[in-house]
C-alpha cells in the first residue's frame, strides 16, 4: 500500500522552501564529498540481467576512484567484484562489457581469476613467496538483482533495493520488467555542471505544461508529483479519454495495441519511480525506460538511460515504441535546454538561492535527503577552503548528540 507524505510535512523543515544554498552547485570539494558519502554508499543500476546472458558475460561501472565488474557466473548467478587485480592493481578486464569464458585474465600480468571472484593462477607463481591464494581472490562488492535490474553498492549499509523499493513492489510487478530485453544501445548526456541542477529539474512536475508541450498535451492536469514513505518519489499521469492536439500524440495513442498484458488500471498510464539519490524507473504500456544522473567532476556530470521492452514483433507495437521514444527524445531536448538556462543562471551573481513551491516537494525532499547526509548543506556560506569535509563531520557528530539526547 502506498503511503503518501503530505506536502506541508516535506515542507515543515526550515530552509526548504528557498532550497540548497547557492554555493552548493559550485564547489569542487562538496563534489568529492558527495560522491564520497552518497554515492559510493548507495545503490547504483548497472544493467537488465537480459543483457548478461550468458556465463562469462560481464559489464562495467564506475564511479569515482572505484570500478566494479558484473558477470553472469557458471551457475547462472549475478555477481559483482572491484575491477582491481589483486597483483597490481590493474583492470582485470578492459572494456566496458563484453564476455571473458571461464576466467578474468588481467591484462597487465596474466593472473586469473574464476567467475565466483577467486584466483585461478598466477604466471610464474614460483617466483613469489608462498602465498594464501584464497586471501587474494577479487574483492566482492553488494550485488542485488530486483526484477532482473541489476544494482551494486560500493560500501554503505542499510535497506535492500527491494526494501527501498517496496511501496513500488505492487504496481512494479505488473510490468514483468525481468523478462524484458534491450531496445537499442544506452545513451549518454554529458552536462557541464553540478549534477544536482539536472537533477532539480527532473524532480518535479511544475514545469511540465510550459516546459513541455507536447508531454503536457499527452497527460494534461492528471500528471501528479507524488512523495512516498521511505524516500521513494512517484509522478503518475494518464492519456485516457484525452483529446490531443499534436499529431504524435494521437499516433502514438492509436498505435497502441488493445490487447495488453497489463490491466485495464495501467494501460494508458506513463509512471516515474525514483530511488534515492538518482534512479528513475519509467512505466510506459509499451515498454520502459531507466536513466540515472552522476557527478563526474567538479562542474561535471552525466546522465546515463536505457530502454526495455517485452519482446514483441506486432507492427502496431513497434510503431508505439517510434513514437514513445520520440516523444521522449523531445522532453529531453526540452529539458536540456532548461538545464543549460538554470546552470547559466546560477553561475551569475545574481543567484543567491531558490524559491519552492508545493508543486516542487519533489525538489524539497531531494534537498532534505541531501542535508541529512551532508550537514554542511545546512551553511549559507561554504566553509573556509579545504574545511569543508572536517566541517561536515562535526556537523553530523552534533546531529547525532542531539538526536541522542
Amino acid at each position: 500500500m502506498m503511503k503518501f507524505i503530505p506536502t506541508e510535512e516535506i515542507f515543515k523543515r526550515k530552509g526548504s522552501r528557498s532550497g540548497l544554498p547557492a554555493w552548493a552547485y559550485d564547489n569542487a570539494e562538496l563534489t568529492a564529498l558527495e560522491i564520497d558519502r552518497i554515492f559510493l554508499r548507495s545503490w547504483l543500476f548497472v544493467a537488465h540481467a537480459a543483457e548478461l546472458p550468458r556465463s562469462g558475460d560481464y559489464q562495467c561501472f564506475g564511479m569515482g576512484d572505484e570500478r566494479a565488474v558484473v558477470v553472469r557466473d557458471g551457475e547462472g548467478e549475478i555477481r559483482a567484484f572491484y575491477n582491481v587485480c589483486r597483483h597490481r592493481a590493474s583492470r582485470v578486464v578492459p572494456e566496458e562489457k563484453g564476455h571473458c569464458g571461464k576466467s578474468f585474465i588481467c591484462p597487465f600480468h596474466g593472473w586469473s581469476y574464476n567467475l565466483d571472484g577467486s584466483l585461478r593462477n598466477i604466471p610464474k607463481a614460483d617466483s613469489f613467496p608462498e602465498l594464501e591464494r584464497e586471501q587474494y581472490g577479487l574483492k566482492p562488492l553488494d550485488c542485488e538483482v530486483w526484477h532482473g535490474l541489476i544494482f551494486i553498492r560500493f560500501g554503505g549499509e542499510g535497506a535492500s533495493v527491494a526494501q527501498m523499493m517496496a511501496a513500488a513492489e505492487e504496481e512494479v510487478g505488473l510490468y514483468r520488467i525481468e523478462d524484458m530485453e534491450c531496445l537499442g544501445e544506452s545513451y549518454n548526456l554529458e552536462f557541464d555542471l553540478d549534477w544536482k541542477a539536472v537533477v532539480d529539474v527532473d524532480n518535479e512536475g511544475y514545469h511540465v505544461p510550459v516546459g513541455h508541450p507536447e508531454l503536457f498535451d499527452l497527460v494534461g492536469s492528471t500528471y501528479n508529483d507524488q512523495r512516498l514513505e521511505g524516500g521513494l518519489g512517484r509522478s503518475y499521469s494518464s492519456f485516457k479519454d484525452r483529446k490531443f492536439k499534436f499529431q504524435r500524440n494521437r499516433d502514438y495513442v492509436e498505435a497502441l495495441p488493445e490487447d495488453s498484458y497489463l490491466p485495464e488500471s495501467h494501460r494508458h498510464c506513463w509512471i516515474y519511480w525514483g530511488m534515492y539519490p538518482t534512479f528513475v524507473l519509467t512505466l510506459f504500456p509499451d515498454q520502459i525506460e531507466i536513466y540515472q544522473f552522476f557527478p563526474t567532476g567538479p562542474q561535471q556530470s552525466l546522465m546515463k538511460g536505457k530502454c526495455f521492452a517485452l519482446p514483441d514483433e506486432r507492427p502496431q507495437m513497434q510503431k508505439a515504441r517510434e513514437l514513445n521514444q520520440a516523444i521522449n527524445a523531445g522532453v529531453g531536448s526540452e529539458d536540456i535546454q532548461l538545464i543549460e538556462w538554470v546552470a547559466e543562471g546560477m553561475r551569475s551573481s545574481a543567484f543567491d538561492g531558490l524559491m519552492l513551491s508545493d508543486l516542487e516537494s519533489g525538489v524539497a525532499a531531494f534537498h532534505n535527503a541531501l542535508r541529512d547526509e551532508l550537514p554542511v548543506l545546512e551553511l549559507e556560506q561554504a566553509p573556509a577552503e579545504g574545511s569543508l569535509k572536517q566541517v561536515n563531520q562535526e556537523l553530523r557528530a552534533k546531529a547525532r548528540v542531539s538526536a541522542a539526547s
